[in-house]
């Protein structure tokens, strides 16, 4: 396997994509960038040829999104065909107010149908009720008015589960004692038991997708890396994969490797975290010590190399800035003092059965869910972005980590194991990298039809990152859509806690940390 796999597939593989594509749709399927098709369906075939996308068993539903074209929403769905490393992007007016619930056939677009009624004010017909708790209606705020606001959808809070007395409800948030998203969750129990959890999220719309509209991309990228604080490097690859891809532009193997070097910093000090926040809830707080002086000993070192300890500044549209590399010595040191803490964790025997048969996801219901990241790989779910679309070889033999137990000790499990392989995989990869700063400029390309736009995905430490990017004919932003991982992940947390107690709950959440 060569060390970059470029954007251009083999001729080979894009004519089988190309082939399966038209044999569900019926065609015609258009190629708008190297690796990217895109069709326009009407709404009355889409279900039709989204069951036959879903039916072939060789694409996953990434991206389901709303845009608008001459004041009219138009829904795009982008499949990514993760065996060939390319995409299609499927697209439909929408005249009405409805469209057929894709979330029949591919159950994790729930969600995605409906961010799109909040925004557009369209729903999908016949489907399950969209139970959204919509405050205030947004579709005058994020986008151009489309007519009347969606209005606002009152929710029954699970009245069906405080029958007789049996059964009552933790309260949690919206406001938290700590720095993340104002979030409520309803936790419903009889006893000690967990019947449900409820969530509702999103009291706070930050407005980044809007406020990227109009700009070109190198100043949007000051908004991207914030997208999700800790997930500067996979925000900011996804976004610059996409807008690379609209320029017709072809980043370097040097320029790949560079990004990848920072993917993977970016991967240690998050999944360091994660490990001692799992053993801190479970009351051993001399790893968690631990692994925050060594998570510290990481943001101190990704300062030296970008300049700031966050990573932000390392990834740029055309190419990739590094201060450094992290020496050998460097990587040795960390390696040690990594495996000190998971001896200290895994030696640990209350730990260990706290970990263990709690919270678990089993593969069926993370696969029709489309788990992604840590959680999905804990479940037996071999997905990982950086196999299935594959800009960069970081090592021989590289393949995702994977357990099949589902549970908080199998998401432990892969975190300490990552770690363990992006360790390798920076070593790997330091001694080929011979340009620190290489950007290429992307002025000078022309946008002929800013609908067709660029899709780029990453593999973040929580999971795959997905950026879909239109621009308008000035090459300023007209529409972005970004799919964080946790955005996916939450529907899974509620299932896994079936069969656990009220104490496991705050270690069952903190194990997917999303």
């Amino acid at each position: 396997m060569s060390d970059f796999a470029p954007k251009s597939q083999e001729e080979g593989a894009v004519s089988r994509v190309r082939e399966m594509l038209a044999s569900a749709s019926g065609g015609p399927w258009r190629r708008i960038q190297p690796g990217v098709d895109l069709a326009r369906v009407d709404v009355g075939d889409l279900k039709r040829v989204a069951s036959g996308l879903s039916a072939s068993g060789k694409v996953r539903l990434a991206d389901l999104f709303g845009a608008l074209e001459e004041g009219r929403p138009v829904l795009r769905a982008v499949y990514a065909l993760d065996r060939e490393g390319t995409y299609g992007v499927l697209e439909w007016p929408v005249d009405g107010e409805e469209y057929p619930p894709l979330s029949e056939i591919e159950p994790a677009a729930f969600l995605e149908e409906c961010e799109i009624y909040e925004q557009f004010g369209v729903r999908p017909h016949g489907g399950k009720p969209l139970n959204w708790v919509i405050v205030p209606p947004l579709a005058h705020q994020s986008f151009p008015r489309l007519g009347s606001p969606p209005t606002h959808v009152p929710r029954e809070v699970h009245a069906a589960f405080f029958v007789a007395g049996e059964a009552f409800e933790f309260p949690f948030g919206p406001v938290r004692a700590v720095g993340q998203e104002s979030l409520y969750m309803g936790l419903v129990t009889s006893g000690e038991e967990v019947i449900d959890l409820y969530l509702l999220q999103w009291h706070k719309h930050r407005g980044i997708e809007r406020r990227l509209q109009g700009l070109d991309t190198t100043r949007a990228l000051f908004f991207v890396e914030r997208a999700e604080g800790l997930s500067a490097i996979g925000n900011s690859w996804a976004f610059c994969q996409a807008a690379e891809s609209i320029a017709g532009a072809t980043v370097s193997a040097e320029v790949e490797r560079t990004r990848a070097v920072a993917l993977e910093l970016e991967r240690l000090y998050n999944h360091v975290a994660d490990i001692g926040a799992l053993c801190n809830d479970v009351g051993f707080g001399l790893a968690q010590a631990w692994a925050l002086t060594l998570r510290e000993q990481l943001l101190q070192l990704n300062r030296e190399i970008t300049g700031h300890r966050l990573l932000r500044g390392g990834v740029v549209p055309g190419g990739a800035r590094l201060r450094r590399l992290p020496s050998m010595a460097e990587l040795t040191e960390i390696g040690h003092r990594f495996e000190e803490l998971v001896d200290l964790a895994s030696s640990n025997a209350l730990v260990m059965e706290r970990f263990s048969g709690t919270a678990t996801l089993d593969a069926s219901h993370a696969r029709d869910l489309g788990v992604v990241g840590v959680a999905g790989r804990a479940s037996g779910l071999a997905f990982d972005a950086r196999t299935a679309h594959p800009f960069v070889n970081p090592i021989d033999g590289f393949s995702p980590v994977l357990h099949s137990g589902g549970d908080v000790l199998a998401r432990y499990t892969v975190r300490v194991d990552e770690v363990r392989a992006s360790l390798s995989c920076i070593a790997n990869l330091v001694d080929r990298v011979a340009s620190l700063d290489s950007v290429a400029s992307l002025r000078g390309y022309s946008v002929t039809n800013p609908a067709d736009g660029g899709v780029g995905i990453a593999e973040g430490w929580r999971g795959v990152v997905v950026h879909r990017v239109e621009l308008d004919t000035q090459r300023r932003i007209s529409r972005v859509k970004v799919v964080d991982p946790s955005f996916l992940n939450w529907p899974a947390l509620p299932v896994s806690l079936a069969d656990t107690i009220v104490p496991d709950f705050p270690l069952a959440n903190k194990s997917f940390n999303l």
